[in-house]
């Protein structure tokens, strides 16, 4: 899996500018399935003990919250995702490069492998073109659509197209692009590229994350 082009939207940022961000956007939420799996990746991969010291670096609020059973069909503030991202960062960053990135990829993992299993399936322009479609399910701001480009030969390609009124808090997009990439490994599509070739937090009118593969079956040398 390799992942490229990383725009401003994707660099660390200040928690003052962090809820400067988040405050525009207050009302947007996300889908508890976003929020567990990043409780669910700092467990597995890190200790109960680094949860509980990350969790306690929160907000009183947000640990009362993230410390109660998280529901995964219910909605959350995205803010408390983009506070528990940074607080993750922030302890774990160091050791682990692209780590918005990695809690994308076990997002993908433990979503689409797991309550979204029925989605996966071997045609990667078809669970693209679905995974816009039911964008909706994990989140409620923004709209979505998927441009697919070359449908045959060696090397795939499309570009998956997210439109948002006000642009998304920094880092959302980088763990947008580990989603990405590891849902089409999930789908058989091999050697995947995301670059973010657009971003709405730069000005442009969306964000595009243009995605690169090769079929299952092809050749494993890199892209």
């Amino acid at each position: 899996m390799e992942t490229t082009s990383r725009p401003v939207c994707c660099r660390a940022i200040a928690s003052d500018e962090l809820a400067a961000q988040l405050s525009t956007i207050s009302h947007w939420k996300v889908q508890g399935s976003l929020i567990k799996s990043r409780l669910l990746y700092v467990q597995m991969k890190h200790g109960v003990a680094t949860l509980k010291r990350i969790l306690q670096g929160l907000s009183e609020s947000d640990r009362a919250t993230l410390t109660k059973t998280v529901f995964v069909g219910e909605w959350y503030e995205l803010g408390l995702l983009a506070r528990l991202d940074a607080a993750i960062v922030e302890a774990l960053g160091a050791t682990t490069p692209n780590l918005p990135e990695a809690l994308g990829a076990f997002s993908a993992e433990l979503n689409i492998g797991g309550t979204y299993e029925s989605l996966v399936q071997r045609d990667v322009d078809g669970f693209l073109q679905l995974a816009a479609v039911v964008s909706p399910t994990f989140q409620t701001f923004g709209s979505a659509r998927y441009e697919p480009e070359t449908k045959s030969g060696p090397v795939r390609a499309g570009t998956v197209c997210l439109a948002y009124d006000t642009p998304p808090p920094s880092q959302y997009c980088q763990s947008g692009i580990g989603y990405f990439a590891r849902a089409v490994e999930l789908c058989g599509g091999i050697n995947p590229t995301v670059a973010v070739t657009s971003c709405r937090r730069e000005g442009a009118p969306e964000c595009r994350f243009r995605i690169t593969w090769k079929p299952s079956g092809a050749s494993t040398v890199p892209i």
